[in-house]
């Protein structure tokens, strides 16, 4: 795969866009334990989930994929969460054309 055609498939950016795997695993945290941790943060709406289904998938085989980015400046962003690497390109794509 060429750096275009991995390009092609994130969502338009202006801004900084992160994507991370498992990222709660980083501090020994299942995605339980994050998304509790999350919450008492106050931050609980940070991360939109693709699906309910997708966000299940997540808490049961522990395996998180977060994706945020600044779609026109640093003013604006997207933060969305998959269990699929594949369902969250998707949904981002989607957000981007507005489907």
């Amino acid at each position: 795969m060429t750096p275009a055609e991995m390009v092609a498939l994130l969502p338009a950016h202006e801004g900084s866009l992160n994507l991370a795997h498992n990222e709660h695993k980083s501090t020994g945290q299942t995605v339980e334990e994050w998304l509790i941790e999350l919450d008492e943060e106050g931050n609980s709406d940070l991360y939109d989930w693709v699906s309910d289904e997708q966000k299940q998938k997540a808490l049961t085989t522990d395996t998180l994929w977060t994706l945020q980015w600044y779609p026109d400046d640093s003013d604006s962003f997207y933060a969305m969460a998959a269990a699929d690497l594949d369902a969250l390109l998707t949904a981002a794509r989607a957000m981007e054309t507005g489907e």
